[in-house]
């Protein structure tokens, strides 16, 4: 199993389904940001409106740019722990709303007037946590811009003798 975590093509599948779910999540938020702010409001978690402004114009930006390095495989570990943290916050306020009953749609993919099943939103989440976890702890890989950036040992230019 460990081998298989290893392999380069078993972490680029985990890049790429994660990365398309958080740039599938961005893009309807930038495009409806009041709507995001009321589903972020609808967790009734008290917090100040200026944080809830700024999270819903910010986060989505984010969210995509996430998507993008993650599909592309630049700054992949950072990138992998950010999104790690931002899962584990999302996660949280799943929990949050579906232990207390709320009866909201999560927000997470946008615009939505029906309410979400917020324990398979959790659930999701928690796949999604584990896809992270895989990025951050298997190896680079051959496939990303890093593994382009951060070959180590490889050179194209032939290496000169060296003089005994």
């Amino acid at each position: 199993m460990r081998k298989f975590l290893s392999n380069s093509y078993a972490v680029l599948v985990s890049r790429l389904i994660l990365g398309g779910v958080f740039i599938a999540a961005g893009i309807p938020k930038i495009l409806d940001p009041g709507t995001f702010a009321a589903a972020i409001r609808s967790y009734e978690l008290a917090l100040p409106e200026w944080f809830v402004s700024f999270s819903a114009y910010a986060l989505p930006y984010a969210e995509v740019l996430i998507g993008l390095y993650l599909i592309v495989g630049l700054f992949t570990k950072p990138t992998a722990w950010i999104t790690t943290a931002l899962m584990v916050v999302f996660t949280v306020a799943l929990l949050q709303g579906a232990v207390r009953g709320l009866d909201i749609n999560c927000g997470c993919f946008g615009a939505g007037e029906e309410s979400s099943n917020l324990w398979l939103a959790f659930l999701r989440d928690i796949g999604l946590i584990a896809l992270c976890i895989h990025i951050v702890i298997a190896p680079l890989g051959r496939v990303g811009v890093d593994a382009l950036l951060f070959r180590r040992g490889e050179s194209s230019e032939p290496s000169e003798p060296s003089e005994a």
